[in-house]
């Protein structure tokens, strides 16, 4: 009797299985989120959280492979919220065409090879050129009383950008960022020699785009003469510095704004007028 129980039970549990099941499996969890959906960890509860989620691997309706990761939105995602998303790659002894196009191996000479069907290629070891930008101003610019003024212009010395024509623009003024990171930014400015009144201020300043996770707008204010001073004729200067987080595409420029009364030409002098840029 225990036989024939036996092989009844089994040709049930093949012919359910057989049928298709329209729900979501779990192991070590009963309240799967995905079509099946393993909690390593056995930690997830009612309601898991991203740390929680973590230690979990979840087939997604798209076929999708998520380690650490709830909702993949790749073939394979490892994008978790620890930062443990890394990939341990061994060395390989197929050759190029059995791994076929595309596979990745760990080479025992330091660095990683990728195959193209025909051969292992190794990796590029060397990152990309930081932006470096130089750049002077040796024509006159007018800058009128109380106005604020973007300077154009500019003669490029040094422009290591990855774009054909760099990442500075010398004919508007503006540096696009070509990636994210931090930039430092240097400014000077002289105006040409004249009568500065008493009480007057010139203000450089270096302004961004970007207004999350980043100051947008450095402003310096040289005050020149003093106060109690007379009225003088002099040049007068400012500089800015700063370093700016931006994001790929950002935007640089620079003005300059003064009080002294009327409008002020720049000193055609690139010697006084400078600009320069550093990725970090």
């Amino acid at each position: 009797m225990r036989i024939i129980f036996t092989y009844q039970f089994l040709a049930c549990v093949l012919f359910f299985s057989s049928t298709q099941i329209d729900a979501q499996v779990g192991f070590y969890t009963n309240t799967p989120l995905q079509p099946l959906q393993i909690d390593a960890a056995k930690d997830n509860g009612m309601a898991p959280d991203p740390t929680k989620l973590s230690n979990d691997v979840v087939v997604s309706a798209t076929g999708n492979l998520g380690l650490g990761v709830l909702n993949p939105i790749t073939k394979v995602d490892l994008r978790s919220p620890d930062n443990k998303g890394l990939i341990g790659l061994g060395a390989g002894t197929q050759s190029p065409s059995e791994a076929d196009i595309g596979a990745i191996r760990y080479n025992t000479g330091g660095f990683l090879e990728y195959s193209d069907g025909e051969q292992w290629i190794a990796l590029p070891l060397t990152p990309p050129a930081k932006a470096l930008v130089n750049a002077n101003k040796n024509t006159a610019q007018s800058i009128g009383n109380n106005a604020t003024v973007y300077l154009s212009g500019w003669t490029e010395t040094v422009d290591l950008g990855t774009t054909p024509n760099g990442d500075f623009d010398p004919s508007t003024g503006i540096f696009t960022a070509p990636r994210d990171g931090f930039y430092l930014v240097s400014f000077n400015i002289t105006l040409a020699n004249g009568t500065i009144p008493k009480n007057t201020f010139i203000e450089t300043a270096i302004e961004s785009d970007r207004n999350i996770e980043n100051i947008q707008t450095y402003k310096t204010i040289n005050s020149y003469p003093a106060f109690q001073a007379g009225t003088v004729s002099n040049y007068i200067s400012g500089n800015c510095n700063a370093i700016f987080n931006l994001k790929t595409g950002n935007t640089i420029k620079f003005s300059v704004k003064h009080n002294i009364g009327s409008a002020r030409n720049t000193l055609n002098d690139g010697k006084f007028n400078n600009l320069s840029i550093s990725e970090l």
